[in-house]
């Protein structure tokens, strides 16, 4: 067995293991993570079936102590009382924070003191009663923290008074905004913003987070076990409105036996049959492509063989009977005709075959030949021609009138190629007709210069379309009649003709000729 056909099976049989094992690997951890995702699928479940009960108790909580506050504080009063009676546990206090200062309710005074001496809390409270957008105060930034130079006590924020003058009296300026929360570590604020006439005041309850939550746990559903209720962490989103706080399923929850793991079963067990089909059909595939481009080489190695062959087999036997004196004078002009004719066809066959292995290994074509359409693709004719008529056919060369103005940039020694390929095509299998003839005519389209190359031979049988431009194809009637040519004329035609940024395309091919069209790009 070939070593390379060797090497190939040895890895595809190898990635086929490896597919096998990594098959075994995912059966072997599919009940965990089946699991997995049932157990996620329950408490997220579970998490909505509660979250409109907490929300609505919360709901109920905080229209509570709104009430207590009333529509409006008394703004400019030296007392500020709010109803303090029956406070529940989870309220801390309430405080109003005007440009004069902080006010508690009577018999809070160590809230008071407990507020100012944090100045992230009281600092905070009075930048949202200026701007409710403005960011809770971050220890890890140090720009949200300055030190005032009087009092050399850290202040956050900005805060402005609009009349500094305390002694006019204070009143309110416009009504009440809208409550909102927020928290800093593990003091939580619900607050409202109150205009006045010397800048923004607010008024709020202090919250106590713990406390609240246990308030909130009976209301979660009871097969959530393990569940949680607390602050949001950095960066986490609260599901608790109003507040910044989150319900946490925990870890235990009971899981049923769900449409989710049968559904993952079936995915799991149709992906293990995908691979394993998908694995097989590739190995073979390979194989079989493989199989057939040794086949292709074999036929290349021998169509070269034979087209080398009969041409040094006449280089051979006419320069021995010329060295030998054998020919005699008269056919001394046939012989030195067939000599050369040969030297071509070889010569032909070299450029072929090493045009074909420089275009496979990338290297492409340049565009260095500048100048008027008809005068390039009449350069690029010329020995074509020449050749064409020696063989019996009869050429017609025709513009169309537009083609005239345009300039065109290309490869003419490409072009040349492309058209001796095309040429040499049909001398082989037109020059039977009982009057061959070429017509080449050159089209602008839209974008496009279209040169058409036609003929007037038998045409291509349909079955040999298909495959015309594949390198080293020959079909069984070329080997079995002995005709010159390995395959790589109309291959290598359209490779180079692509390498110039065109296209080569069987336009049709019948019983009354074959046409081709090359198309460059304007």
């Amino acid at each position: 067995m070939n070593k390379k056909l060797t090497l190939i099976i040895t890895f595809f049989t190898l990635l086929t293991l490896g597919a096998v094992a990594w098959l075994a690997y995912e059966a072997a951890t599919l009940e965990t993570r089946l699991l997995q995702i049932d157990k996620e699928a329950q408490q997220k479940r579970l998490v909505d079936l509660s979250l409109p009960r907490i929300q609505a108790e919360i709901k109920r909580l905080l229209e509570l102590e709104r009430n207590k506050l009333g529509y409006a504080p008394p703004i400019g009063q030296l007392v500020y009382a709010p109803d303090t009676e029956n406070m529940p546990d989870y309220v801390r206090g309430y405080f109003l924070l005007t440009p004069a200062g902080l006010q508690v309710p009577e018999g809070q005074e160590a809230l008071a003191e407990e507020i100012e001496g944090k100045p992230a809390i009281i600092d905070t409270i009075r930048r949202k009663a200026f701007n409710p957008a403005a960011p809770v105060y971050d220890h890890t930034k140090p720009t949200h923290q300055t030190i005032d130079h009087k009092s050399q006590l850290p202040v956050f924020g900005v805060y402005e008074v609009q009349d500094p003058d305390f002694t006019q009296p204070m009143e309110m300026k416009g009504n009440p905004g809208p409550f909102y929360s927020w928290y800093y570590i593990d003091d939580m604020v619900y607050m409202r913003n109150i205009p006045t006439t010397h800048g923004s005041a607010a008024e709020g309850i202090l919250l106590d987070a713990g406390k609240l939550a246990e308030r909130l746990m009976p209301f979660v559903e009871p097969a959530l076990k393990g569940a949680s209720i607390s602050l949001c962490g950095k960066k986490e989103p609260a599901n608790l409105s109003p507040l910044p706080m989150v319900l946490r399923a925990g870890d235990e929850v009971e899981v049923p036996d769900t449409a989710a793991r049968r559904e993952a079963m079936r995915g799991t067990l149709a992906s293990a049959c995908l691979v394993t089909v998908l694995a097989i059909g590739i190995l073979f595939g390979l194989l079989f492509f493989y199989a057939r481009t040794e086949r292709r080489r074999a036929d290349f190695v021998s169509g070269v063989t034979h087209e080398l062959r009969t041409p040094l087999t006449s280089f051979s036997l006419m320069t021995e009977m010329l060295k030998n004196k054998l020919v005699p004078a008269e056919k001394l002009d046939e012989y030195h005709e067939t000599l050369h004719q040969e030297s071509q066809r070889l010569g032909h066959l070299v450029e072929n075959v090493l045009a074909f292995a420089k275009l496979t290994r990338g290297r492409q074509r340049g565009r260095a030949d500048k100048g008027n359409c008809p005068q390039l693709i009449d350069r690029a004719l010329e020995k074509v021609e020449f050749r064409l008529k020696e063989a019996g056919f009869r050429v017609q060369v025709k513009h169309d009138k537009r083609t005239e103005l345009l300039t065109l940039h290309t490869d003419v020694i490409s072009l040349e190629q492309i058209f001796t390929n095309l040429a040499d095509n049909a001398i082989k299998y037109a020059a039977t007709a009982e009057h061959p003839a070429i017509h080449i005519t050159t089209m602008r389209g839209h974008d496009t210069l279209n040169i058409r190359f036609s003929d007037n031979g038998p045409g291509i049988p349909a079955k040999l379309q298909r495959g015309i431009f594949r390198p080293f194809s020959r079909s069984a009637r070329d080997v079995e009649g002995r005709k010159p040519g390995v395959g790589l004329g109309l291959a290598l035609s359209r490779d180079v003709a692509r390498s110039i940024g065109g296209n080569l395309v069987l336009e049709k091919s019948d019983d009354k000729g074959t046409a081709f069209t090359l198309t460059l790009p304007l």
